[in-house]
């Protein structure tokens, strides 16, 4: 299974990303949040999470002790980078999301 996330679509601070991404990994079928863009079953055994943040486009093969360690820690204890503390700018994003025309 694959999950695509676009972190700019929520301003939330990366403590709670932690906790809410910890969610999304133990339970990653039956979680929705705002910055969950697609789930796809991609034949693979592993869960998959691609993500859009911080200017980086991040995917994640996660094994079974991988995934144990993301379920507590959240997705952040995996990167190769610090990611922003922050963020701001999912409104104006939203609203833009908003006039796109439903066949985009």
């Amino acid at each position: 299974m694959k999950v695509i996330i676009d972190r700019g679509l929520c301003d939330a601070s990366l403590g709670f990303c932690q906790r809410c991404s910890a969610a999304l990994i133990r339970h990653p079928e039956g979680y929705d949040r705002p910055c969950i863009l697609d789930v796809v079953d991609d034949g693979r055994e592993v869960l998959t999470i691609e993500m859009y943040t911080d200017g980086r486009q991040l995917e994640l093969h996660l094994t079974d002790e991988e995934q144990e360690l993301a379920a507590v820690e959240g997705w952040e204890a995996l990167a190769d980078f610090d990611p922003a503390l922050f963020r701001t700018g999912a409104l104006e994003r939203w609203h833009h999301i908003s006039r796109l025309p439903a066949t985009h």
